[in-house]
């Protein structure tokens, strides 16, 4: 009685092991991969090399999967830098890139889950200087456009190596320092007052020339004759001189 007891507690012991076990075995050999996400596998903290897409995988109860978003992400980064005149100047760079997929394991292997930090930040910085030196602060602002092309390709080119590819780019709210504003100010000012000046002299040469022409033109004799033009043929009732342009009355 006792040894049969005996057997059945130990059957049961055996039987919960092999349960933990099983259920153990179940979630080590399988993962799951989230919408947009790549799973890299590593065993023992080693990389394998396989990467694992969305959805549910089976795998070796001793690999590990590192997940990393593959979707289009986005970044803004304030940016300083100095331009080709020597000006301070300041702006928003907005960067959107993804992870190329095939590559998120050597991004693991030789960088880190820390890859924005590590390689994507540094980069924005570095390319905003390089690509501010090479343009004056006024430039900066009317070839906005060709300053953006000039740092897309420049970022384009230092991340692709990494698998980091850059879709877009866009550089805003440039700003710059105090004194250089106020001046820009200024000048503004200056050219307007100048531009008005420059009207006022015009406008009053036009008005000079009109006078001179009036002044040849409009003779005793033609006044004469635009008065006798509009006169109606009435006599006036009193008359101061006896005259009526100039022809005497009496």
């Amino acid at each position: 009685m006792y040894e049969t007891n005996y057997k059945k507690v130990i059957a049961w012991i055996l039987g919960g092991i092999a349960t933990i076990v099983l259920i153990w075995l179940f979630f080590a050999a399988t993962v799951s991969i989230g919408t947009g996400q790549i799973g890299v596998m590593t065993r023992l903290g080693k990389v394998t090399g396989q990467e694992l897409g969305e959805g549910f995988h089976f795998k070796n109860p001793f690999d590990k999967a590192n997940r990393y978003d593959v979707k289009v992400q986005k970044i803004e980064a304030q940016s300083t830098a100095a331009s080709k005149d020597l000006q301070d100047v300041s702006a928003t760079v907005v960067v959107n890139y993804r992870l190329e997929a095939g590559k998120v394991s050597d991004i693991h292997r030789t960088v880190g889950p820390l890859y924005q930090e590590k390689l994507i930040d540094p980069a924005i910085q570095e390319v905003f200087k390089g690509a501010s030196a090479r343009y004056d602060a006024q430039q900066l602002i009317t070839a906005r456009a060709e300053v953006k092309a000039n740092a897309y390709e420049i970022l384009v080119n230092r991340l692709k190596p990494y698998g980091i590819v850059v879709q877009d780019l866009s550089i805003t709210n440039f700003s710059f320092s105090e004194a250089y504003s106020k001046a820009v100010e200024e000048k503004q000012v200056a050219a307007q007052n100048a531009e008005r000046a420059q009207y006022n002299l015009e406008q009053a040469q036009l008005d000079a020339q009109a006078q001179q022409v009036q002044s040849t033109t409009l003779s005793d004799a033609y006044l004469k004759k635009l008065a006798i033009d509009k006169w109606n043929g009435k006599l006036p009732e009193y008359l101061g001189g006896g005259t009526v342009f100039n022809i005497p009355l009496q």
